[in-house]
Order: C-alpha cells, then sequence, then structure tokens
C-alpha cells in the first residue's frame, strides 16, 4: 500500500511540473526520452532530469513519459544540509525568466549522460544584484528545458543540481560552484571511496563551475572541495534520488516482449507502464489517457518510443496497428509485431532489435505503423538531433 510520503510526494512532482519555469515543448516529429522521475510523464513529473533544489526543480524535456533508455525524464534533488564548511545545498528554481538574462561570461557545455543531449552551465545576475546559477539541458530529441536558482551563489562552494533520473541511465553528471580557494573536487560514495572531478571557470565568469560524472550505480553521499595545499575547504553531503516506481509491486500480469525486454502496470500513484530488460528499469510511460500519448504541448502522437542496447520498445496509440517499422535514413530497416496490451489500456506495445551502433537519433529515423493487410495506418519522422 502506497505511504502518505508516497503521496505527497506524487502530488508534488506534478504540481513542479506545471510551475516549471519554460516548459518545453514536443520537438516536430517523434518525442524522445522525457523524464525522470516519472518522465515527462505527471505531464512533466518525471526522464528525469535533474531538477535542482532543496524544495526541488523539475526539468522536463522532449515528451511525456518517464525517463531511462530513449525517452526523457525529470528528477527531484534532495540534498542534506551541509555540515561542512562554507557549503551549500541547491535552491529551488527562481527568479521568473532569469535564464533569459545575459550570461554572465561564457557557458560551459557538458555532455548529458542521461538524456543523450548536452547540459549548459552559466551565472547571470539577479534583479537585487546577486549571483544566480542557471542551466538548461538540450535532449537528443531536440527538447529543452532552462531554470535558475533562486538562492544566491557564495561560500568557496555549492552542490547546484545533476541529471539523475530514473530509470537510471549509464552515467549521471553532477555540478556545482567553485570560488577561488577550490582547486579540487571528489565525490563520495556509500563505501567511502572517491573520485575527482573537474573544475573549470568559462571565460569571463565571475566564478568556476565544477563536474563530476559517475556509474548512475553508484550511491553518491557527498562532495568534498578541497584548496591548492589539499586541505578541505567545504563539503556538501547528498542524498541519492528515491522513487515510489523503484519499489511498487506490479497491479497487472507481466507481458514478456522478447530479448529479456517485459512490461507491467504499477500504481505509484499514478497508473504506469515501467519497462524492464534483464529485469531492470529501461523506461515508464504513463498510463492516463490524459498523460499517454501526448507530448507536453498536448498534442497527441500515434507512437512513444525508447530505445536501449540497440533494442527499440514502445506504445501506439490506433490499436489497428499490428506491425511497427524503424525506418533509417540509409533505407535499412527493422520490423517488430505489435501486440495487444493484456491490461485494457486500449494501446498497442511492440519491441525488437534495430542492430545499429551509436546513437540513433543522431542521424534521424521515421516509425511507421501498419495493419494486418500491410496499409500504411500512420508515419512520425524524427529529424537528425543537433550534437554538441
Amino acid at each position: 500500500m502506497m505511504t502518505e510520503d508516497e503521496r505527497v510526494e506524487g502530488l508534488l512532482r506534478s504540481t513542479l511540473r506545471h510551475a516549471a519555469e519554460d516548459a518545453p515543448q514536443s520537438p516536430a516529429g517523434l518525442p524522445g526520452r522525457v523524464v525522470a522521475r516519472s518522465r515527462g510523464r505527471r505531464r512533466d513529473r518525471m526522464r528525469m532530469l535533474a531538477v535542482a533544489g532543496g524544495a526541488a526543480a523539475v526539468v522536463a524535456v522532449g515528451t511525456t513519459g518517464l525517463g531511462g533508455g530513449g525517452d526523457v525524464a525529470t528528477g527531484v534533488l534532495r540534498p542534506v544540509p551541509s555540515a561542512g564548511v562554507n557549503a551549500s545545498a541547491p535552491p529551488s528554481v527562481g527568479e521568473v525568466g532569469l535564464e533569459g538574462k545575459p550570461p554572465l561570461g561564457d557557458r560551459l557545455v557538458e555532455d548529458d549522460p542521461a538524456l543523450g543531449g548536452a547540459v549548459e552551465l552559466w551565472y547571470a545576475r539577479r534583479s537585487d544584484g546577486a549571483l544566480a546559477f542557471c542551466r538548461l539541458y538540450r535532449a537528443r530529441t531536440g527538447g529543452s528545458s532552462s531554470s535558475c536558482n533562486a538562492r544566491p551563489v557564495n561560500g568557496n562552494a555549492s552542490l547546484e543540481g545533476t541529471t539523475e533520473t530514473w530509470p537510471p541511465p549509464e552515467k549521471t553528471l553532477y555540478y556545482g560552484t567553485a570560488g577561488d580557494l577550490v582547486t579540487g573536487v571528489s565525490a563520495v560514495s556509500a563505501t567511502g571511496d572517491r573520485t575527482p572531478g573537474q573544475i573549470r571557470r568559462p571565460k569571463g565568469a565571475p566564478r568556476a563551475i565544477w563536474t563530476v560524472t559517475l556509474p548512475a550505480s553508484t550511491r553518491v553521499t557527498g562532495f568534498v572541495f578541497t584548496d591548492a595545499r589539499g586541505m578541505t575547504v567545504a563539503t556538501a553531503a547528498y542524498t541519492p534520488l528515491t522513487v515510489p516506481e523503484a519499489t511498487a509491486e506490479p497491479a497487472g500480469t507481466v507481458l514478456r516482449l522478447g530479448g529479456g525486454l517485459s512490461a507491467n502496470v504499477f500504481d505509484v500513484p499514478d497508473r504506469t507502464l515501467i519497462w524492464r530488460l534483464d529485469g531492470d528499469p529501461v523506461a515508464a510511460d504513463l498510463v492516463r489517457a490524459k498523460d499517454l500519448l501526448r507530448d507536453l504541448g498536448g498534442r497527441r502522437i500515434p507512437v512513444l518510443l525508447h530505445e536501449r542496447e540497440r533494442r527499440w520498445f514502445g506504445v501506439v496509440a490506433d490499436v489497428r496497428t499490428t506491425e511497427v517499422e524503424l525506418v533509417f535514413p540509409d533505407g535499412r530497416k527493422a520490423t517488430a509485431a505489435a501486440r495487444k496490451d493484456p491490461w485494457g489500456i486500449g494501446v498497442r506495445l511492440f519491441a525488437g532489435r534495430h542492430g545499429r551502433d551509436g546513437d540513433i537519433y543522431r542521424k534521424g529515423f521515421e516509425v511507421v505503423g501498419y495493419d494486418a493487410a500491410g496499409r500504411e495506418l500512420w508515419r512520425e519522422p524524427h529529424a537528425p538531433a543537433a550534437g554538441r
């Protein structure tokens, strides 16, 4: 049974999604990864991505679906106040429109291991003259979302955000600010291991920006910041993302789609379709009619596609669809049978292998649906995703 905390958490995520500044619109074509916590789906409840702050900030990119695989996601950062010296935890999203102001110096652009796109980090000046930290996420599917933290930047160092999502991607990026005293940063895991990161000062920026990238399986508990002598000048504690989906009990019968891929429905607290590969969660979709197969702009879409480890899978709206085809620019194709869902949602599910190396979003593709007679029912193009 769901706890009251989980109910409140679900409500908070839904509320935050509607309050998200500059909520992203789905790019023309197939929506990609949304959300990370509940992947866009709780109309941006989730893919999942980073959310910034103590009170939590939402970042959704691209489409509506929980994070993982080839879609986008959002997450909630719950940093624990640091007991260290002169460090601060991520603040909540603040001043509306701040991210649209001219940046103070250049932006630092990092690969986003969660969305497959890029993360842009920079400083801006608040209306009261204080310094603020901003970020913009660009999904490989073309969507984007930006925000700035409310709490002014100060002290020797601060943790400002992460791309942590659920279902977890292979890696997670953590980032924040660093003052002049700081020359080194390390992430500390639950086992006590330390992983060094990087500290860079974009040209013209008033402070440095630090980053650490780690396998998503690493349970990070905090960060340590050191000076040129190796002395600790700041620390920041961190509490990893937790979501009810991770421990929810299934509410339906598992549908096995071959190749180790399966799907089932869960009530967590919204009815959610969770995909698993060899038992590990790789994607999720909200099942509610108002959320399923709609992009963040509310547009009905014929297909919601996920992609993970050369497997492509998802949901189609037209129940007449019996075969789904993935068409690449070079003419090569992959096909998958569309199966009736066993839970009465009123959709069809498909799964297959495409055998292509690299990121299929980089060069683009089309997804096409056919009925039993081989007639085309729908077609959804996905333009090539811009690289960094």
